[in-house]
């Protein structure tokens, strides 16, 4: 109990009592008096002498000692004090004597203080509450990986025997353990969120799928819930007396705090070298719609604080007092911090970022700069630097972020400033093929795997950078250059080891050797903006541009471990399969048939993609189908050996070509791998689930188009 007398002596005579020497006022005089006088246990002149330099230059005056106080007071003349009443001490009255609260006083200054340190303490509490969410999603998200490489395990070393009345042969039974799997893909990770839309914007934004909708609901219910409880409303407050008072105060502080430790949480799930990446093995399009909606509720929430105290001020103190507050650094700091903020969530929408990327990245890295450092500023006025640790670790995770791309960039040439790529484009297929050396890249590059390309040559945009799949790699041993597969007839069942053709396959898609370089190989389709450039560079005659490669990232699909395979891409997503034809048409490969729908604009697009795998057309576990959307005379561009290739001349149906490859897959495992328009995305994500079902348990569906 003394130490709250102590406390609240101190904050009521600090603002009450006033004492004037040599005319300027000293508040600390009347103050310390009355606090020595009323706290004879402890000597705790300590922080009080400390004030003495200030009163010494301001006041001309000087603090006396504990001990000079106490000698001083006796028990009558401690009795004999002038007790003070709350409604005179709220009149501000101008004191020249020591007062003491009386106990009604005293009682709602207790009140007042206690309820205003455990507000304090709540709003920090819900602050981690924050954390304490995405670190059980991230468990389940580590937990379901592990499960799902303990069930391929087990999978992959069952037994096959055959199953009446489904087609595709030889299957494998599905146990009970798989019905549950098959249930949550049907109804929880693989459908969108509501109706069709996923890839496809709707009303100009984008929705992400269920299972992560549903996260992302979780959390903005949580952070509403948090910011609306837990409110303590005393009568007779001495710091704000009326309760719409204490209202504002108490939601302006709730959300400014939530907002503020929201802030790492933003900068972690919008960083590329995300280590929950590697964690959880979900892609970056999945931590990006995190890092999206936990900066809307951090935007949210700090409007709210904002107008929270403005909406204060203004009804205690007026205007005058408002612009008073615009003078004083932390506060026009922190309003800053939410104006750039709401320009983030601005300049962040969908359409700017497709149809103006680079000046989206400029403006979001510019202005997230500009709200940390004023952000930093806001808190400073707490000395003791307790909200540093919500500003610190977005500056750590940044620097993180930065090293990782710079390892990734010297990981793949010990001298990135002199890695040239061969860029030609194809008039006729309107695609640009950029082959970039990759014989010192110390990380083999993987199917399905994206690089970041920089083009130095482009000076005044060298910094920006495009994430590009890589489309195969070429080998060339002592001069003599390999195709991605070689020449291999009858391939309708998987090879084995000991076959010669198998070893031949195998000894290809081995490491390389000492004396052998490889070439990456891009498909680009060039629109507005970089790779318009690209195209300017190369468009008369093929050229060598510098560049930086910044790379691998991504997870490789293991569709290897499926049965049938079915990919649906358009346009440059052709690349996706191309990545993985290696790797699936292996000997110790589990697949059996695979089956590429592909829609394109040119036939010419046709031979400049298969120009490498054209011996790949000859095996029999392989069906290709194009459908090309342009009116062309395919006789013209078609060479002998494409002769083989389904070409139809309207769009595909993606709902019936699933059906039907469902269909004859039975129970087998099939992946749908989906990489093209979003259109095409939504309708294959659509007819997955539908599949499931009607029992197809086997369905998986995988789509491999990156998410801005």
């Amino acid at each position: 109990m003394r130490v709250y007398t102590l406390l609240v002596t101190l904050y009521n005579l600090s603002y009450v009592v006033q004492a004037r020497y040599s005319g300027r006022q000293c508040p600390l005089a009347c103050e310390t008096v009355s606090n020595y006088a009323t706290y004879n246990d402890t000597n705790p002149s300590s922080p009080r002498q400390e004030k003495r330099p200030w009163c010494d230059e301001h006041a001309n005056f000087t603090l006396p000692s504990f001990q000079e106080v106490v000698d001083g007071w006796t028990a009558d003349a401690k009795s004999n004090v002038r007790r003070i009443h709350a409604a005179e001490a709220l009149e501000w009255p101008s004191l020249n004597e020591v007062v003491i609260p009386d106990p009604q006083f005293f009682d709602r200054a207790y009140t007042t203080m206690e309820t205003a340190d455990w507000e304090y303490a709540i709003h920090l509490v819900y602050g981690w509450y924050m954390y304490y969410f995405w670190i059980v999603v991230i468990a389940v998200g580590i937990t379901t990986r592990l499960w799902s490489l303990v069930w391929k395990l087990y999978y992959n070393t069952r037994t096959y025997r055959h199953l009446p009345g489904f087609p595709g042969g030889t299957l494998k039974s599905w146990g009970i353990a798989t019905l549950p799997q098959a249930w949550l893909r049907r109804y929880l990770t693989i459908p969108a969120t509501f109706g069709t839309h996923c890839s496809q914007p709707y009303v100009g934004c984008t929705i992400p799928p269920r299972v992560q909708s549903l996260t992302i609901a979780l959390f903005v219910v949580l952070n509403l819930v948090l910011c609306s409880c837990s409110y303590r409303f005393t009568e007779g407050n001495l710091y704000w007396p009326k309760k719409s008072a204490q209202f504002l105060r108490f939601v302006s502080d709730r959300t400014g705090i939530i907002s503020l430790a929201n802030f790492p949480l933003m900068w972690l799930f919008g960083m590329r070298n995300d280590v929950l990446i590697w964690m959880t093995g979900w892609g970056f399009g999945t931590y990006n719609a995190f890092h999206r909606w936990v900066a809307r509720v951090a935007t949210l929430q700090a409007v709210v604080h904002s107008l929270g105290y403005t909406l204060m001020i203004l009804s205690g103190e007026g205007w005058s007092s408002f612009l008073v507050y615009w003078t004083k650094h932390y506060f026009w700091n922190g309003e800053i911090a939410t104006i750039a903020m709401c320009a983030l969530l601005a300049f962040s929408f969908y359409g700017i970022r497709r149809a103006h990327y680079e000046m989206f990245l400029v403006i979001h890295i510019a202005l997230s700069i500009a709200t940390l450092w004023t952000m930093y500023y806001h808190v400073e006025i707490f000395k003791n630097g307790e909200w540093n640790i919500f500003i610190w670790p977005c500056v750590a995770i940044w620097v993180f972020d930065r090293v990782v791309r710079m390892g990734r960039i010297l990981a793949f040439s010990r001298f990135p400033l002199n890695t040239k790529a061969l860029v030609t484009y194809d008039s006729k297929s309107n695609l640009i093929r950029m082959e970039v050396d990759g014989t010192n890249n110390l990380v083999a590059p993987k199917p399905g795997t994206y690089y970041y390309i920089h083009v130095l040559d482009d000076v005044l945009y060298a910094h920006q950078n495009h994430p590009f799949t890589l489309a195969h790699v070429l080998e060339d041993v002592d001069g003599s250059s390999i195709m991605p597969l070689s020449p291999i007839t009858d391939r309708s069942t998987p090879l084995s080891p000991s076959s010669d053709a198998g070893g031949e396959l195998d000894e290809l898609l081995a490491s390389k050797t000492p004396n052998a370089s490889s070439t990456l190989v891009f498909f680009i389709r060039p629109y507005d903006g970089f790779t318009s450039r690209i195209k300017s560079h190369c468009l008369l005659h093929p050229t060598k541009l510098r560049v930086l490669i910044e790379g691998p990232y991504g997870h490789t699909v293991p569709l290897q471990n499926f049965t049938n395979i079915l990919f649906m891409v358009g346009g440059t997503g052709i690349a996706v399969p191309l990545s993985h034809l290696a790797s699936i048409l292996s000997s110790s490969s589990h697949v059996q048939s695979v089956k590429i729908v592909w829609a394109v604009r040119e036939y010419a697009a046709l031979v400049a993609a298969f120009r490498d795998f054209r011996v790949l057309l000859s095996d029999e576990r392989l069906e290709l189908e194009v459908h090309v959307t342009r009116e062309e005379a395919k006789d013209d561009v078609l060479d002998e050996d494409m002769k083989s290739v389904r070409i139809m001349s309207h769009r595909p149906n993606v709902h019936t070509t699933i059906e039907e490859t469902a269909q004859e897959a039975g129970q087998q495992r099939l992946a749908i791998v989906a990489c093209g328009p979003a259109l095409m995305a939504d309708q294959a994500r659509k007819a997955s689930v539908e599949m499931l079902g009607r029992g197809h348990c086997g369905v998986e569906y995988f789509e491999e188009s990156f998410k801005w």
